[in-house]
């Protein structure tokens, strides 16, 4: 699944293309990945000009003349921004028009993607986006206290709570084993046993390290962001994930699944 600091590479690339261009109409191939009655969602959007493009945690925000359309990626999202008819396969699902001759088509090889229209009333107080936790790239005035006392209301693995989109927004499975690694917390442990100094250890490792992903465009491990040309280069400083020995004590790196997900961590430097 992408994380902030792709989706983040995502929102950068298109809001150069699509900022201006006017929604001329839509094809929707499969109509589950479209969240509202495939009509209504052609009527609200088609029309509409694209004015901006944000994000929150891992959704990314078209911001319209008239209202925004909500999208999430999922496993296998993926967006490419053509020339009109240059590109079509069955897993297409998707296909934004505009008025310069070009189209967005949304690709999903596991059909996991969604995307709704929000009015602007809506967009913040309504569902997803009101169950996404802090983001920390977008949000500089975030309360240490409130994000420790959720994590600490849990019993699960702190690895798992991590994953919880409604505590820090944008972290998946890659960055939540670097941020854990920093702040030398194993990923096993119950989230109720962590300290108020750990939480701000993890989220001062999150600020830095996503800041930084962003700033190499994302992880290229399995990629999100090559079909709109770019591709990610923060894996050459992934210290664990995917990785043999520690950089910091030479211990093995050790591979367990919590809660199915394939987490890498270090025994030695991680307690």
């Amino acid at each position: 699944m992408p994380e902030l600091p792709e989706v983040e590479t995502v929102r950068r690339v298109l809001v150069e293309s699509l900022v201006g261009l006017t929604i001329t109409d839509i094809k929707i191939k499969y109509e589950p990945i479209i969240e509202d009655e495939p009509e209504i969602f052609k009527k609200n959007v088609i029309g509409k000009a694209i004015k901006g493009l944000d994000r929150r945690g891992k959704y990314l925000i078209f911001n319209l003349s008239e209202g925004n359309i909500i999208s999430h990626l999922r496993m296998e999202g993926k967006y490419f921004y053509l020339p009109k008819d240059s590109m079509d396969n069955k897993h297409i699902h998707v296909i934004y028009y505009f008025d310069n001759g070009y189209m967005l088509c949304y690709q999903d090889v596991r059909k996991f993607g969604r995307m709704v229209y929000k009015t602007d009333e809506e967009l913040f107080t309504t569902r997803p986006l009101t169950e996404v936790g802090v983001d920390l790239f977008l949000n500089k005035q975030f309360d240490y206290r409130n994000i420790y006392d959720k994590i600490v209301s849990r019993s699960v693995a702190i690895k798992t709570t991590l994953l919880d989109q409604s505590i820090i927004a944008g972290l998946g499975n890659i960055y939540v084993d670097e941020v854990l690694f920093a702040a030398h917390v194993d990923p096993h442990r119950s989230s109720k046993t962590i300290t108020y100094e750990e939480v701000k250890a993890i989220v001062d490792a999150s600020t830095k390290i996503l800041s930084k992903a962003i700033e190499y465009k994302g992880t290229t491990i399995r990629s999100y962001t090559s079909s709109l040309g770019v591709e990610g280069q923060y894996q050459q400083f992934l210290c664990v994930h995917t990785k043999k020995v520690c950089p910091i004590c030479q211990s093995e790196i050790k591979c367990d699944k919590i809660n199915g997900r394939s987490t890498y961590y270090c025994s030695t430097c991680e307690r």
